[in-house]
């Protein structure tokens, strides 16, 4: 049983083909979901850590997700957390 890859910028699970980012040659990106990472080049790239934080964690909370997800991703997306992902390292 294989482990659903995570974003290694914001840690979002990529499912779908479509969640994957994209590099410059088109193919899909092993480590990067398609929020963070396009063509080969981040979709945020000027923003600091702290900034990437507060705009990851509203689009997590702005999603459709429901409430029990929701209560448990504010219990886990902390800076600890994003801090150990590759990007951040």
């Amino acid at each position: 049983m294989s482990k659903t890859p995570q974003c290694q910028s914001c840690g979002m699970p990529m499912n779908k083909a479509d969640e994957f980012g994209i590099e410059t040659d088109g193919s899909a990106s092993e480590k990067y979901c398609i929020k963070c990472y396009d063509n080969g080049q981040w979709t945020n790239g000027e923003a600091t850590f702290d900034e990437f934080y507060e705009i990851s964690l509203r689009g997590f909370q702005n999603s459709d997700m429901n409430k029990v997800q929701k209560y448990f991703l504010n219990k886990m997306y902390t800076k600890k957390f994003l801090k150990k992902l590759d990007r951040w390292k």
